[in-house]
């Protein structure tokens, strides 16, 4: 591409600015502009975001067009997340640039506010994104972030660590492991708040393949005249003394045997000194995985702030109703049963919706209620996401809520704090 230098006023520019999808004769002036912005020269790497990837569609890729020439660009990623118990369809942005010498002059804020159009049209509940600038400029455009933390585990004893007998650590192939994997995941991440919801071609991807998604290794139960089973895996990469964990999978019913298996494998083989967690936890919780490494060589925790993920309602009142069918079960599954109950839910993105409970014991999400009461409290936005998710509960906050005691204990029952996490290799 030419060298362009602005010699136009910022008026002009914006009038001849064009937002739309991209065309098919513009993906190579996308791939260039994303290493020029991210200072890479893997173009293979960003041609494979589109040709390697079965989910794409051409309009995901998202360009600012100004005098034929894509100034602007960014990617939406198609993928179905857990929030709470129930799934909703999320808009991955990713990718987002601006060639340099056109940056300071709003494309890429035009180019943002357009993509929330661009969700709405197309049918996501909502959008995410991970920053690696300050989010002072997403947080602009409506944009709410939530910090997520890494936890590092610096061992202060030497381990004499054994694999317990009856188990098997071998590396993984994906011909013999990738499907049972697969399924494994599925199970262990069921109703996992914060956790994608992962396709078998998923895991096929050429993205995924590139963000590391395949497990290191494999643990097995192995008994004497019965087939191995698959009970877990490890993600993880070495770097020095430092074992840094992606992601670790494993059946719920056995998860005490194989995390010690898979913690002892850790020590065993590579003699870490550290361990670095960098799946994502909202949590201040530990997860199972870190406490066992804490466990085994008794260890220091330490958190680490890590790079913030930021959503947007795109549209509120059918995001909410994605979650009415887990709220329903959970009030089923309660001892309690509750009277008919109207409560304005807070708002986001300036968008707000009324949740009603039915005598019948369904929910529903309407746009307003007579006699819905207030939410009890001013929630911030960044707090109604984490109630949501789980990371927050209601009782953790109820004592700040003025609300009658049976709706406090109604908002107990819909948003219990739970585990919330984010497996690495699924960013994009």
């Amino acid at each position: 591409m030419s060298a362009w230098t602005p010699n136009r006023s910022r008026n002009l520019i914006i009038k001849n600015m064009e937002i739309r999808a991209a065309h098919k004769s513009e993906l190579e002036q996308v791939v260039e502009l994303s290493c020029l912005a991210f200072d890479s020269d893997d173009h293979e790497r960003y041609w494979q975001y589109v040709q390697g990837d079965s989910s794409y569609r051409p309009s995901q890729t998202r360009v600012v067009v100004v005098n034929d020439r894509v100034v602007s660009t960014l990617r939406v990623w198609e993928r179905r997340m857990w929030v709470g118990e129930s799934l909703v369809t999320m808009g991955g942005i990713g990718g987002v640039c601006t060639h340099p010498h056109y940056r300071g002059v709003g494309y890429a804020s035009a180019l943002m506010r357009d993509t929330i159009g661009y969700l709405k049209t197309t049918g996501y509940d909502i959008g995410a994104l991970f920053t690696i600038i300050p989010d002072e400029f997403y947080g602009r455009l409506g944009w709410i972030s939530l910090p997520l933390r890494s936890s590092i585990v610096t061992c202060s004893s030497s381990i004499a660590a054994e694999i317990p007998p009856g188990w098997q650590i071998t590396d993984f192939n994906a011909e013999r492991d990738l499907d049972a994997v697969a399924k494994l995941y599925d199970i262990a991440n069921e109703q996992q708040s914060g956790a994608i919801a992962r396709t078998r071609a998923y895991w096929d991807m050429a993205p995924s393949r590139i963000r590391c998604i395949l497990p290191t290794v494999v643990a097995r139960r192995v008994e004497e005249n019965c087939a191995s089973e698959l009970g877990g895996y490890l993600n993880y990469r070495l770097g020095g003394k430092v074992a840094e964990v992606l992601e670790v999978g494993y059946m719920p019913d056995n998860s005490e045997a194989t995390l010690d298996v898979l913690v002892s494998h850790l020590f065993q083989t590579h003699n870490v000194e550290k361990v670095s967690c960098t799946f994502s936890s909202m949590l201040s919780s530990q997860h199972p995985f870190v406490r066992r490494v804490v466990q085994k060589c008794n260890g220091t925790l330490t958190w680490v702030e890590g790079t913030p993920m930021m959503f947007y309602a795109v549209n509120l009142p059918v995001f909410l109703r994605r979650l009415v069918v887990g709220w329903e079960s959970r009030i089923a599954d309660a001892k309690e049963t509750f009277p008919r109950i109207a409560v304005k839910l807070p708002a986001l993105n300036d968008q707000q919706a009324v949740l009603r409970h039915n005598a019948d014991g369904t929910l529903q999400i309407v746009p307003e209620d007579a006699d819905a009461v207030d939410f009890g409290m001013d929630l911030s936005e960044a707090d109604f996401w984490k109630l949501l998710f789980g990371e927050i509960g209601w009782e953790q906050i109820s004592s700040d809520a003025a609300v009658p005691a049976e709706i406090s204990a109604f908002l107990a029952v819909l948003f219990p704090k739970r585990d919330v996490i984010y497996w690495r290799p699924d960013r994009y």
